[in-house]
């Protein structure tokens, strides 16, 4: 029996590359066929992990000169790299649409929750960050509604005082 496709799109930082390699071997112990992939840049040095893991790169699109900055990968990630996942997504997918089971997408990388949907694979998000990391980015919507934070920063942060007995 062929074991389910589950493919993996990691952020391209090591501090979201490692914890997705670490789901994806878990998933490996239980029955899965994890397929990670990430950037031709980050690909050759996780290409010699095995472990019951395929790594599969993609092209980011940028010159080689160009230097894989955040703001570089960021404009990579939006622009030239779904068209990329989307080709490597309906390869495994097969014919058939049976061939992968779901995509797991590292929410900073939420441009490829897009190409899972158009490509009618189920998608859910990971957040390899602290929990308390996430709840603080989930509050922003009700800060700045509250006048806590603005939108341009130029609220004064409010802040309670309390005054000593």
């Amino acid at each position: 029996m062929k074991k389910p496709t589950v493919i993996m799109v990691p952020y391209p930082a090591q501090g979201h590359v490692t914890p997705m390699l670490n789901l994806a071997s878990a998933l490996s112990r239980h029955g899965f066929s994890p397929v990670v992939v990430t950037p031709e840049f980050i690909h050759s040095t996780i290409a010699h992990i095995n472990a019951g893991i395929t790594c599969k790169s993609i092209p980011d699109g940028l010159e080689e000169e160009t230097p894989r900055d955040f703001f570089s990968i960021e404009f990579a990630m939006e622009n030239n790299m779904p068209e990329h996942l989307e080709g490597l997504v309906r390869e495994l997918n097969g014919g058939d649409g049976g061939g992968v089971a779901f995509m797991i997408v590292d929410l900073l990388a939420s441009w490829a929750l897009k190409v899972g949907g158009d490509c009618g694979v189920p998608v859910v998000g990971y957040w390899p960050v602290m929990f308390a990391a996430y709840q603080l980015i989930a509050a922003i919507p009700e800060m700045l509604s509250l006048g806590i934070i603005s939108e341009t920063g130029n609220n004064y942060l409010k802040l309670c005082t309390f005054q000593r007995d």
